[in-house]
């Protein structure tokens, strides 16, 4: 009997763990599933019967025995866990799955799980993910026409359904909280534009964001990503002008994001000491200049005729008012995380949006063309969102075309060879994720 072990069961995995229970989890197949969180454990044994739910600590002699009993192993854990996990694999002679990026750690590995006959199948989540499967089926499709491709370019955005926005930020946390807060952070972001490698440092990054119309009604604006140039090789883009890849939030989002960033909001570098008494407005006070000026007079000094719009976006936090915020020992990024996870909390009742847009300029035929491809799935509710959707279907849906006979390839992989790609987008839009084409 092969075993398929899954590592973490949050709030990603609740489609990957509806589509193995309801396609995959058979008399030949069996699936095992664990967490650290025993009431999670207890929530998803009542959710899905198919699968073995087992509490777990996460650590490297935890976890070593149950993936030398698996088959394949599925890791929905945070990034910083998955070296850990690969190694296990590679020394257990498992084969790995992952939403997640692949980070240099694991490629090094690569050669010697391809040696051993594995398959590390990394990136096939969304954002990275359906945004490789779509771009490469699209691109490949303009170039067998004879399309020269001039322009690249791809945004993606984890939103919050429009009927359940929060102005001014007009933003919900669907996704790792900690991984909104350092958005942009650790290097300048760097693409391709008219042939101008732009570079664009975190602390301007926020400042000027593009804006994306798909109607009058749905508009959306975005940031470049910190490195799109990489992805211009293996999407066999290497002669295109302009080639960047961005975030999408709601219009304003920015703009308030710019005012955290340039008090230091989001600093992730030094420990503020714990502090029992702490507020919104004493933790503010850390960022502002000494003086007798009142808060609103440092803030009118610092961003000038925008003062009153930085305002609005700091009450919305309750960081001019004495209500009670973290208290630990702790950057001012994670106790600003524990604000927004509280402000920002997706409710019961919420639906939060995917939106992917890939806007494309080629010549075809000597005419200069156009052509926009875009994606909206919409969330049914806080526990079966978009976002688990869109990251836990394609990994569902490649599990099972691996198990099939139908991946060939061995290593480290991500899902741009065009025929998988095709393949898993064909699945994913029969299961309602699908891409509308236009002309521009």
């Amino acid at each position: 009997m092969q075993t398929i072990l899954i590592l973490g069961i949050g709030r990603s995995t609740y489609y990957l763990l509806q589509y193995l229970n309801e396609y995959i989890a058979s008399d030949d197949i069996a699936v095992t599933a664990l967490d650290a969180q025993q009431a999670l454990v207890e929530k998803r044994s009542r959710e899905f019967s198919k699968i073995r739910f087992i509490r777990s600590e996460i650590n490297e002699a935890s976890l070593l025995p149950v993936i030398s009993n698996s088959t394949i192993v599925v890791s929905m854990l945070p990034p910083a866990f998955h070296t850990m996990v690969a190694k296990l694999c590679l020394d257990e002679n498992k084969h790995l799955f992952t939403a997640s990026y692949v980070s240099a750690e694991v490629k090094a590995m690569s050669e010697q799980a391809k040696s051993q006959g594995l398959l590390f199948m990394m990136e096939c989540g969304l954002d990275p993910g359906i945004d490789h499967m779509s771009a490469i089926t699209l691109i490949h499709t303009l170039k067998e026409q004879g399309a020269q491709i001039t322009s690249f370019k791809s945004y993606t955005g984890g939103l919050v359904h429009p009927s359940n926005t929060n102005p001014p930020w007009n933003y919900k946390v669907s996704w790792n909280p900690r991984n909104v807060v350092l958005a942009g952070q650790g290097a300048a972001a760097h693409y391709l534009e008219d042939g101008i490698v732009k570079i664009v440092p975190y602390h301007r990054l926020f400042t000027n964001p593009s804006i994306w119309k798909l109607s009058d009604t749905n508009v959306y604006e975005g940031y470049p990503n910190r490195d799109s140039l990489s992805y211009q090789k293996l999407y066999a883009l290497e002669s295109a002008e302009t080639f960047v890849r961005g975030t999408l939030r709601y219009p304003g989002f920015c703009e308030g994001w710019n005012y955290l960033v340039q008090l230091g909001l989001t600093d992730d570098s030094i420990i503020l000491k714990e502090d029992p008494s702490r507020t919104g407005r004493s933790f503010l006070q850390h960022f502002l200049l000494e003086g007798t000026e009142t808060i609103q007079d440092k803030l009118k000094e610092l961003f000038q005729e925008n003062a009153s719009e930085a305002t609005i976006f700091l009450e919305s936090l309750g960081l001019l008012s004495d209500t009670e915020i973290a208290t630990q020992a702790a950057t001012a990024a994670t106790i600003l995380q524990s604000v927004i996870e509280k402000k920002w909390k997706l409710e019961a009742e919420d639906c939060d949006r995917i939106v992917m847009i890939h806007r494309i300029s080629y010549v075809l035929k000597g005419e200069k063309q156009t052509i926009q491809s875009s994606m909206i799935v919409d969330g049914e509710d806080s526990e079966r969102t978009a976002m688990a959707k869109t990251v836990g279907l394609p990994l569902a849906i490649s599990i099972d075309l691996f198990l099939n006979g139908n991946i060939s390839e061995r290593g480290v992989v991500i899902p741009v060879d065009p025929l998988l790609a095709k393949t898993i987008l064909s699945k994913l839009e029969s299961l309602g994720v699908c891409f509308k084409e236009m002309k521009l």
